[in-house]
């Protein structure tokens, strides 16, 4: 059992590297990197495919 838990770790924390990677394609889009670092650590994949739907924020 002891041997299995770091195995369970891991789709967590792929998870929560997806959602970083999806705050960071937000921020160089011009969205709030905060609220997006939120929403990818919550949603993951998710996050990353709507970071990469959006459009650019005007300047």
């Amino acid at each position: 059992m002891a041997d299995s838990l770091p195995l369970a770790y891991l789709p967590m924390f792929l998870h929560c590297v997806i959602g970083l990677v999806a705050a960071q394609v937000a921020q160089r889009k011009g969205y709030d990197l905060g609220l997006w670092m939120v929403w990818g650590m919550v949603g993951g994949t998710v996050a990353l495919v709507d970071a990469l739907r959006r459009p650019r924020q005007p300047q």
